[in-house]
């Protein structure tokens, strides 16, 4: 008869961490993801090295996080629905090509020229 493998013991516990206190904030910057998807070139340039990569994941969660923060503004110059936009960057979505060219370039590339 084969023996039953066990599992050995975890070694590594968040418990044996050791806790460091933040309230001091002194050399620490606030960052704020909103301020970051405001600047649409430094978007632009990243949904660009997205595709250049051939990385469509990351240029699915950057769209969708850059559309977080502007998304009534990009319905509206996409002339599209505010609800297309979201449903576009759902779960269970799989959006066009043209839905999606036309959200980038109306939201995204516009602000480079």
């Amino acid at each position: 008869m084969n023996k039953k493998k066990t599992l050995k013991k975890r070694e590594f516990s968040l418990a044996d961490v050791e806790h460091i206190d933040i309230s001091d904030r002194e050399g620490l910057t606030e960052f704020k993801p909103s301020d970051y998807f405001k600047d649409h070139k430094r978007v632009a340039e990243a949904l660009l090295q997205c595709l250049v990569e051939n990385d469509t994941e990351a240029f699915m969660e950057i769209l969708d996080s850059y559309l977080r923060v502007n998304r009534s503004k990009v319905a509206k110059k996409a002339d599209l629905a505010r609800s297309t936009v979201s449903t576009a960057f759902s779960k269970k979505s799989n959006p066009t090509l043209k839905t999606l060219a036309k959200i980038v370039s109306e939201s995204v590339l516009d602000k480079r020229r």
